[in-house]
């Protein structure tokens, strides 16, 4: 996922959070409701506060967050998500495999129409030789 919508989750668990609990939430709170790692929203959070979408505050023991500006979550660049280097190789290895299964198919046309040529030609001889046989 990309920050931009990473950043609009954020925000939309913060509110949830502070509606349902009536204050602030933990950092940690609104992170797992999201499902991402402590560490994860602490960052993402450090990049909404210079920005100045939330504002954290320093409790004794935690750090509780609210939103400021909602809207400066909009000077975030979107990224398109890119394919993940397992997709890539693995349409690597699809075209490669079906490349080789037409070439290997190739082969084995050649192969039937030099079988059938080959017969042909032994037929025709047979015949030949046949001919010979009853014209003496």
């Amino acid at each position: 996922m990309d920050t931009y919508s990473e950043a609009h989750l954020f925000v939309a668990a913060i509110r949830v959070l502070e509606h349902r609990q009536k204050r602030p939430p933990m950092i940690e709170d609104v992170s797992e409701m999201i499902g991402i790692s402590s560490e994860e929203g602490h960052a993402l959070c450090r990049k909404m506060q210079k920005i100045g979408a939330v504002v954290i505050i320093e409790a004794p023991y935690s750090l509780k967050l609210t939103v400021a500006d909602h809207l400066q979550l909009e000077t975030l660049a979107r990224v398109q998500p890119q394919q993940t280097t397992l997709a890539k190789e693995l349409e690597e290895f699809q075209a490669k495999k079906k490349n080789a299964d037409r070439k290997t198919a190739d082969i084995y046309t050649e192969l039937e129409k030099k079988k059938r040529e080959m017969l042909s030609d032994i037929e025709e001889k047979f015949k030949k030789e046949m001919n010979k046989h009853t014209k003496s």
